[in-house]
């Protein structure tokens, strides 16, 4: 079975390692205006736009070797660094919004999985396709709904160990335990609603069996 990476279009220009390295670099810590300066001199070396130069920088490195085969666009949606506003063309971003990485993640995927909701609403307001599914036949919806799992398996087991603890509770007079405050939704369940509001959406349904598939993991 064929790798989705392999669907993606080949790089237009032969960038240096050194070069990918230093974009992706910048690119992860969210440092817009070096991130800018480093595409503006590559640009000018192999003397081709900007654009041109955002399409090829890709992680190329086998995998056996640590490579990832992300784009410039992973590393930010990854980290939460993502900006539509930093100067990116509309043009510049449909050429690798929905760009896969050796494990047929896309950037939305990756800001889904590290429940990052601005990242995850810029990228599909930008035009990210929520259908897509990764190699384990994950689509960035279910990603956002296994992290919201993991955290709420993980408060379970914290208060079932707090329960085996002989603990005395003050309770005020008059107080009522239903009146107590729902706790707040966790930023992966922001994500997940989200998800399931925005337009594109429309016909997606929550995993009715959260325990599916919860075992396999996702290379990043």
């Amino acid at each position: 079975m064929s790798k989705s990476y392999t669907t993606n279009p080949p790089a237009p220009v032969a960038l240096s390692f050194d070069a990918i390295d230093e974009l992706i670099y910048n690119a992860r810590l969210g440092d817009i205006q070096a991130l800018k300066d480093e595409i503006s001199k590559s640009a000018a070396e192999h003397n081709v736009s900007a654009s041109t130069i955002i399409r090829s920088a890709v992680d190329t490195e086998d995998e056996s070797e640590g490579g990832t085969g992300a784009c410039l666009l992973h590393w930010p949606a990854a980290n939460g660094n993502f900006a539509p506003d930093a100067g990116l063309t509309s043009e510049d971003l449909a050429s690798f919004l929905n760009y896969r990485n050796y494990t047929g993640n896309t950037p939305l995927h990756w800001a889904a999985l590290n429940t990052h909701l601005d990242c995850v609403k810029a990228l599909v307001e930008a035009g990210a396709d929520i259908s897509l599914k990764n190699d384990a036949g994950h689509d960035a919806l279910f990603l956002a709904e296994r992290a919201d799992w993991s955290v709420v398996e993980e408060d379970d087991n914290k208060n079932e160990n707090n329960k085996e603890e002989e603990i005395e509770i003050e309770i005020k007079e008059g107080q009522d335990d239903d009146e107590k405050p729902a706790p707040p939704p966790t930023k992966a369940r922001a994500v997940v609603e989200w998800l399931l509001s925005c337009d594109k959406g429309a016909g997606f349904e929550e995993a009715v069996n959260k325990q599916e598939d919860t075992k396999m993991e996702d290379a990043q």
